[in-house]
C-alpha cells in the first residue's frame, strides 16, 4: 500500500486527473466555437444571397423602363398619347 501512494504515482495521477479537466474543458470550447462558426457561414449565405438581390436590383435601378414606371407611380407623369382615367 505504501508503495502506490509514492511521490511519483501521485504526480502521475495529479497530472493524469489535471489533463483530463483541461481536456474536457477545451472539448467543451470547441463545440461552442464550431456551433459559433456554422452560425457564421449561415450569416454570410444569407448576406451573400442579399447582396447578390441588391446587385440585381440594382442593374434594373439603371435601366429606363424602372425610372418610367417609378415616374408613372410617384410622380404620376404620362406620356403624350395616353388617355389618363381618373377615378374618384
Amino acid at each position: 500500500m505504501r508503495k502506490f501512494f509514492s511521490l511519483q504515482n501521485v504526480i502521475f495521477i495529479a497530472l493524469a486527473v489535471y489533463l483530463t479537466i483541461l481536456l474536457c474543458n477545451q472539448q467543451g470550447t470547441l463545440t461552442a466555437k464550431m456551433e459559433r462558426n456554422q452560425e457564421l457561414k449561415q450569416q454570410i449565405a444569407s448576406a451573400e444571397a442579399q447582396l447578390t438581390e441588391l446587385q440585381e436590383e440594382e442593374k434594373l435601378l439603371e435601366t429606363d423602363a424602372y425610372i418610367e414606371q417609378k415616374a408613372r407611380e410617384i410622380l404620376g407623369y404620362v406620356k403624350s398619347n395616353e388617355i389618363v382615367y381618373i377615378k374618384h
